[in-house]
């Protein structure tokens, strides 16, 4: 009997050693492979391109389907609408945006210029009003900043696009790889699902269903609602006759998809670029920005996102200013996905160890 009780005791053992082993083996793979992603970054980026537009566009195709057309037909069909409109815009949009910024950059002399002149009428009801010559240094200083980051950030902006033209063989190779992404989509799915350990599989199956319903809301809803406010800040540019429409759209769409801070950063262009212009369009186009933001917080967010992202405002700042500190605006942009998905496995794991 004692045998019997040693034998099973080194059976049980061998057992959690066996899985220590395998436990170990897998943070080595992961740890692999996570710096051979590090060395070949470059190279990934279209690859992970390719599969957020798959994963955008999975549900569409998954409709599709099930509506009785084929896997192949039905990707074939939304990709045709989605590349369709993409092409139309970069067709149409695309050279006045390019143009708009060249002239933008062109001018920036200028209106450097006529900000030095307003520079120097405020420096002096500054002096006359009595301000310290050292509030009065640092005010200069600070609008000097902003004058050559502005400058600066229109001239990465048409690197970036030039930069991005240069890669055009990787950019037509991302339609082709999202077309395979959504084709194996299940193929995929079951092959994760088979190479997880069976201990764990409702575990992380429970935490992908949870992942992919907080990254529809903060992926497809912000993407959405980015792109409406990005239209109307573009056409309510253009009504009130306000130079660059389409490039502040462009801004305000991008700025959007910072919580917070979003339109904050999407309103300084806006007043600079109306104060050039003159103080009546300055106050218009502040009093737009103040209605498409009101409408979008208002009406738009709580029909596309409800409160399905379920973030502490405290913990979003956090984020953002973490990300943005890390990363630059890269981390702005991710960082509140990453947080939605760090909070899902944080939460989860949490209940599973008190309960």
């Amino acid at each position: 009997m004692h045998r019997a009780f040693s034998i099973l005791g080194g059976v049980k053992t061998l057992t959690w050693m066996n899985s220590r082993g395998r436990l170990l083996l897998v943070i080595l793979i992961i740890s692999t492979l996570l710096i051979l992603a590090y060395f070949i970054r470059a190279v990934l980026i279209p690859f992970f391109i390719a599969f957020v537009i798959a994963y955008l566009l999975h549900p569409a195709v998954y409709w599709l389907e099930h509506k009785g057309l084929s896997r192949s037909l039905s990707i074939l069909g939304i990709f045709s609408l989605f590349f369709g409109i993409l092409a139309a815009l970069i067709a149409f949009a695309m050279p006045k945006i390019i143009e708009e910024m060249l002239h933008f950059s062109e001018q920036v002399p200028s209106y450097i210029q006529e900000v030095d002149i307003l520079l120097a009428r405020i420096q002096e009801n500054m002096m006359r009003a009595g301000f310290p010559p050292g509030l009065q240094q640092v005010w200069g200083e600070t609008l000097t900043e902003i004058e050559e980051s502005l400058l600066r950030t229109v001239r990465n902006i048409l690197d970036g696009i030039f930069d991005l033209l240069a890669h055009s063989l990787e950019i037509i190779l991302i339609p082709v790889m999202s077309f395979y992404f959504l084709r194996d989509w299940d193929n995929i799915g079951q092959t994760l699902h088979r190479i997880t350990p069976r201990k764990i599989r409702g575990d992380v199956q429970y935490l992908a269903s949870e992942t992919d319903r907080v990254l529809k809301a903060v992926i497809r809803g912000h993407l959405l609602i980015a792109l409406i406010v990005g239209t109307l800040t573009a056409i309510g540019m253009w009504a009130i006759g306000m130079k660059y429409s389409l490039m502040i759209g462009v801004i305000a769409g991008v700025a959007d998809l910072i919580p917070y801070f979003g339109p904050i950063i999407g309103t300084i262009p806006v007043v600079i670029l109306g104060l050039l212009h003159s103080p009546q369009t300055a106050l218009w186009a502040v009093l737009i920005m103040f209605i498409i933001q009101q409408i979008e917080s208002n009406l738009i967010s709580p029909k596309i996102l409800g409160d399905s992202v379920g973030l502490h405002p405290l913990i979003i700042i956090f984020a953002l200013l973490a990300g943005g500190h890390l990363f630059g605006l890269i981390g702005l942009l991710l960082a509140i996905p990453l947080a939605a998905v760090l909070k899902v496995i944080g939460r989860y794991i949490l209940l599973k160890v008190l309960v």
